[in-house]
């Protein structure tokens, strides 16, 4: 082998571990949308809130010293396929402030729950600064927790199929907003426990 053949070699090598590092990287840190099938029941906008909030329920049960959090309002996305069905998603913005310290604490909570319920834990992003768990239910429903940036904290949870209309859960109301408009999902309570 000439030297410009093994120089050749060792660049396409690199290469491949480039793409592999860069893919590896590209993991995406998306929450998992809800499998359905076509034997998946129809649930009501009220069947949907209602499964929404027991699972956000369960996982915040769990939380001890219990954190403050607010509510969103149900998100609703239309689904390619099955036609004329629709994702249901309820966000709860964790108002605590909990510090970096504490995120793995938190982190390891939640997988804890949703394993000793049954969920599958599709996802572990162990970043220091934005850690993300995500997890599956046996119906397809799908959870997660992500901490964002700086420290925000949002557990949400997507049932699926409901009948895709134009707003099954009514016209938004208002949310708190912060004065350049965006939403107000900064945490502000402190915790003798979370935030220290």
């Amino acid at each position: 082998m000439t030297h410009w053949q093994r120089v050749s070699t060792a660049l396409t090598a690199l290469a491949a571990l480039a793409a592999l590092g860069f893919l590896a990287a590209c993991q995406s840190t998306a929450p998992p949308t809800p499998h359905t099938s076509k034997a998946s029941a129809m649930m009501s906008p009220d069947q949907a809130r209602d499964r929404l909030h027991a699972l956000l329920d369960g996982t915040f049960e769990v939380i001890k010293p219990a954190v403050t959090y607010r509510e969103g309002w149900p998100r609703v996305t239309e689904n390619d396929q099955p036609a004329d069905t629709a994702n249901v998603a309820l966000e709860r913005y964790v108002m605590t402030k909990v510090s970096a310290t504490k995120y793995g604490a938190l982190l390891g909570l939640v997988e804890r729950r949703w394993k000793s319920l049954g969920y599958v834990i599709e996802s572990v992003n162990a970043d220091p600064v934005m850690p993300a768990v995500f997890a599956r239910a046996s119906d397809g429903s799908a959870l997660n927790l992500r901490v964002g940036y700086p420290g925000n904290i949002t557990i949400g949870a997507v049932v699926n199929p409901v009948r895709a209309t134009t707003s099954p859960f009514g016209p938004e109301p208002p949310q708190p907003t912060l004065p350049n408009g965006n939403p107000d999902i900064l945490p502000t309570v402190d915790d003798p426990f979370w935030s220290h």
